[in-house]
């Protein structure tokens, strides 16, 4: 979806006073964006009776948890009930209790308006009445037009309080979207520098980040397994460039004797840290990243025991490739930017 032109017509909607409109294409953006709570909120607005709000909710959330239904359930109606209670009552029901809530679809808000606007001039007076049926028909239809200016007022109300809503739907997606925009070009970049530094350095490194790249968009469970491993390899291989492993086991830095093999890529990656960069709160940060990242590849470790077909979520899987992305590029900064 083009969320910028998208977001223009919704403009163009709102400025034309087609408040339908304005609210379908927020639907739309909403229900593209994954954004269920908006999409329920502009999905009541099309569709106010209950039963069919809730076949077409159900519709689009089937696949999430109930109490998250519910929670798209009553807040959607929370809106909905802020968006048309009155500040005044358009009369009495037959309990006596005040009518001071519109239930009307922002479909028909302009086609009522147009037909209530109509049904006032059918009852203007009519030519040559006399003076006492002038009368007559003045107090049979003051009343009658009161009431329904009084609808037209409170149809107004409501969709000024739609349009709004569509108005800051708009700008706050609109803002969303530049700042996700931002935060891709930064991304893009940790992906370029790190791919530029291990083309020059480690064609090893730079094969095995390309592979787990290649699967970052897929969804397929086979596919964001094999990600996990591919990133487990990429671990291993910019371990075994920074610190190839060593068949003696080593006194580290801190003191302590350590095997640092061909398993302890870990450990390798620790003493790394520790022996190249002064200490500092940068050399702090990129080891609180690699702990981070330990605790993930332990995961990776258990995965690419049970193999391929274990269970493994996108986000998960995107999540260690991000991970060893930052490490990297983090590293790869130092390296080249600063003495050691």
């Amino acid at each position: 979806m083009d969320y910028p032109s998208a977001i223009e017509r919704v403009y163009e909607h709102l400025e034309g006073g087609h408040v339908d409109k304005a609210a379908m294409t927020c639907l739309r953006i909403a229900r593209n964006l994954n954004d269920y709570l908006y999409a329920a909120i502009f999905l009541r607005e099309m569709y106010p009776v209950d039963r069919e709000f809730m076949r077409i909710l159900y519709d689009d959330t089937n696949h999430l948890k109930k109490e998250t239904q519910k929670f798209l359930y009553e807040n959607s109606f929370t809106y909905w009930i802020d968006t048309h209670t009155l500040d005044y009552s358009l009369g009495t029901s037959e309990d006596g209790d005040a009518r001071n809530v519109l239930t009307i679809a922002v479909g028909e808000i302009n086609p009522e308006l147009e037909q209530w606007e109509r049904s006032i001039q059918d009852l203007a007076l009519p030519p040559g009445m006399g003076e006492f049926d002038t009368a007559a028909f003045t107090d049979r239809y003051t009343g009658r037009k009161s009431q329904i200016r009084l609808r037209i007022k409170a149809i107004h109300t409501v969709k000024e309080r739609i349009k709004t809503r569509c108005l800051n739907y708009a700008i706050r997606i609109e803002r969303q979207l530049q700042a996700q925009s931002k935060s891709k070009s930064f991304l893009d970049q940790i992906h370029n520098d790190v791919n530029n530094y291990f083309k020059a350095h480690s064609d090893d490194v730079y094969v095995k980040l390309q592979k787990a790249a290649q699967l970052i968009d897929s969804n397929d469970p086979e596919d964001l397994s094999l990600l996990l491993t591919q990133v487990r390899r990429a671990i291993k291989a910019a371990a075994d460039f920074f610190y190839p492993p060593v068949t003696e086991p080593v006194k580290c830095s801190d003191g302590a004797e350590r095997d640092l093999g061909d398993e302890q890529y870990l450990n390798r990656l620790h003493e790394f840290l520790s022996v190249t960069f002064k200490k500092s709160t940068s050399r702090d940060l990129m080891k609180t990243e690699l702990d981070y990242l330990a605790v993930f590849a332990r995961r990776l470790n258990d995965v690419a025991s049970k193999g391929v077909h274990t269970d493994v979520t996108a986000p998960e899987a995107k999540q260690g490739l991000l991970g060893i992305y930052m490490f990297l590029y983090n590293v790869c900064s130092r390296l080249q930017e600063e003495p050691t």
